[in-house]
């Protein structure tokens, strides 16, 4: 999973989901339209995250 705010352009978020960071082949994305929303997906999703810069 990658994250990109993109509050200059659409005011949101972008939750790029990839098979692999370094060299995706594959994946999806959704979009959410502020840093609340944004929470509220990450909690909804009961993911597991490791988060790495």
């Amino acid at each position: 999973m990658k994250l990109h705010d993109d509050s200059n352009a659409t005011g949101g978020y972008y939750i790029f989901l990839v098979n692999d960071l370094s060299a995706p082949t594959d994946g999806g994305d959704y979009w959410v339209e502020d840093i609340a929303a944004l929470e509220s997906f990450v909690e909804s999703s009961q993911w597991e995250i490791e988060w790495v810069e």
